[in-house]
C-alpha cells in the first residue's frame, strides 16, 4: 500500500513538473499570441492639431444720424425700420469674415425714441441688420454711451442685447461683476477676449450710485488688469480703444503711448476708433516678439457727417492663426479695405460702397458740401493715411 502511494506521489510530481515547462513565463514584455512572439507594446505620441486660422474684420464707427434712420423708416413696412439699403453693398465682404466686430458708436436704447446729435439713439432694427450682416462682437465703450444717461445704457444692455444671446457686447458693463467678466468668444478653436475702453463720454459723468462700469483710457491700472485677467482666458486679446482727436489723421502721442503699454500688458490686436476719419496702421512689438497691430482709428462705417474726411472709413481685415503645439498665437495679413459713405443732394440714399468698386461718377455726385471731395482726393487720402502696403482692394 505504502509503494503504491509513492508511486501516486511520484506520478503527479512528474506531470506537474511537465506542465510548468510549457507554461509561458512572465518577463514582463505582456501576453504572447498564438504565434508565440512577445505582442509589442508602445505608447503612441499624442496627435497634435494641425493650426487654426480665423479672419477677423473689424468696422468703425456705425453713427446713425436721423437721415439714415428716417430713411429707413420711409423704408420699412408698418412702422418698421429697414436699414438694409443702407449696408446692402457691404455685405458680402463682410460675410467672408469668421469673426466680424464693430463700434456701435449710438445707444440702442428700445425704451426711447430714436434720436440724433449730440444725444444718439438708434432703433432696434438697427441692431437686428447688423446681426444679419453677421457682426458677432459689438463695443459700445465710447463717447457716447451715456447719450441717454445710465438708464439708457441699461436699456441697451438688457432690453436690447441680452434678448439677443448671439451677440457678445463689451465696452458698458451692468456692474462690477459684469465689468470683470472676461468677455470671450472661441471661433475654430481660438479663444478671443474683448475689452472696450473710451476716452471721454462727452462730459456726461456716470452718477455716484449707478451699478454701470465704463473703462477710461485715463484709468491705466484697471485698464492692465483687464488685459491681464483677459490674456489668462484666452488665446487672442482684442482691445476697443475709442481715442485720439476727432476730425485729424495725425496720431495723438497718447493714442501711441497708450498702445504700446497695453501690447506690453499683453493685447494682441488693437482697434481704434472715434476721430471719425481714418489714421494710421502700426506694427508693435509684443514681449515674444511678434507683431501687435494697431489701427488708430477706422474711420466711419457709415454717418451723415459733412466734411470729405469723414466720407472715408475702412474695414480692417486680418488673420489670427493659432499653433497648438506651442499654444501660441500669430497676426498676420494685416490689410484695410477701404470703404465710401455716399450720399446724394440733402443726404439722400446714403449708404456704403466699399472702395474697389467706386467711381469717379459717384464721387462727382456726392452730396457732401465739401470742394476737397473728389476721386482723386480720396486716392490721396489712402495712400498717404494707411500706405499702399495695406490697402486691399475687395468689391
Amino acid at each position: 500500500m505504502k509503494k503504491r502511494v509513492a508511486a501516486l506521489l511520484l506520478s503527479c510530481a512528474l506531470l506537474v513538473g511537465a506542465l510548468s515547462g510549457c507554461a509561458q513565463k512572465d518577463t514582463g514584455t505582456g501576453a504572447v499570441p498564438a504565434g508565440g512572439e512577445p505582442e509589442q507594446t508602445s505608447s503612441q505620441a499624442p496627435v497634435v492639431k494641425e493650426p487654426s486660422t480665423v479672419r477677423l474684420m473689424s468696422a468703425g464707427d456705425n453713427l446713425i444720424h436721423s437721415s439714415i434712420y428716417k430713411q429707413a423708416k420711409a423704408r420699412g413696412t408698418n412702422g418698421s425700420y429697414d436699414f438694409s439699403y443702407a449696408y446692402k453693398n457691404i455685405a458680402d465682404i463682410i460675410a467672408q469674415a469668421d469673426l466680424p466686430v464693430i463700434n456701435q458708436e449710438t445707444v440702442i436704447a428700445p425704451i426711447y425714441e430714436p434720436s440724433d446729435y449730440p444725444c444718439f439713439n438708434s432703433p432696434p432694427e438697427l441692431g437686428d441688420e447688423m446681426l444679419k450682416l453677421g457682426f458677432k462682437v459689438f463695443n459700445h465703450a465710447n463717447n457716447h454711451i451715456l447719450d441717454k444717461g445710465t438708464k439708457g445704457t441699461l436699456s441697451c444692455l438688457n432690453d436690447f442685447w441680452a434678448k439677443r444671446p448671439q451677440a457678445l457686447v463689451t465696452g458698458a458693463y451692468r456692474d462690477e461683476k459684469d465689468l470683470n467678466t472676461v468677455k470671450t468668444m472661441t471661433v475654430k478653436d481660438i479663444t478671443f477676449s474683448f475689452i472696450g475702453i473710451t476716452e471721454h463720454t462727452n462730459g456726461i459723468k456716470l452718477p455716484k450710485d449707478t451699478p454701470v462700469r465704463l473703462i477710461y483710457t485715463e484709468n491705466e491700472e484697471l485698464i492692465k488688469k483687464q488685459i491681464e485677467a483677459a490674456r489668462e482666458k484666452s488665446d487672442c486679446v482684442v482691445v476697443f480703444a475709442h481715442w485720439g482727436v476727432e476730425g485729424t489723421h495725425t496720431v495723438a502721442q497718447r493714442q501711441k503711448d497708450l498702445a504700446k503699454k497695453m501690447v506690453d500688458w499683453g493685447a494682441d490686436i488693437i482697434l481704434g476708433t472715434h476721430p471719425h476719419v481714418l489714421q494710421s496702421i502700426e506694427m508693435l512689438k509684443k514681449p515674444d516678439g511678434t507683431d501687435a497691430p494697431v489701427i488708430y482709428s477706422l474711420g466711419n462705417f457709415i454717418s451723415a457727417q459733412s466734411e470729405a474726411p469723414n466720407m472715408i472709413g475702412g474695414i480692417l481685415d486680418l488673420k489670427v492663426t493659432k499653433n497648438f503645439e506651442t499654444d501660441s498665437i500669430t497676426v498676420s495679413d494685416v490689410k484695410l479695405i477701404p470703404t465710401i459713405t455716399q450720399y446724394e443732394s440733402r443726404y439722400s440714399n446714403i449708404r456704403i460702397i466699399p472702395w474697389a468698386s467706386y467711381t469717379k461718377q459717384l464721387a462727382d455726385q456726392h452730396g457732401v458740401k465739401d470742394s476737397r471731395f473728389t476721386y482723386d482726393y480720396i486716392q490721396k487720402t489712402l495712400d498717404s493715411v494707411i500706405g499702399e502696403e495695406y490697402l486691399e482692394l475687395v468689391k
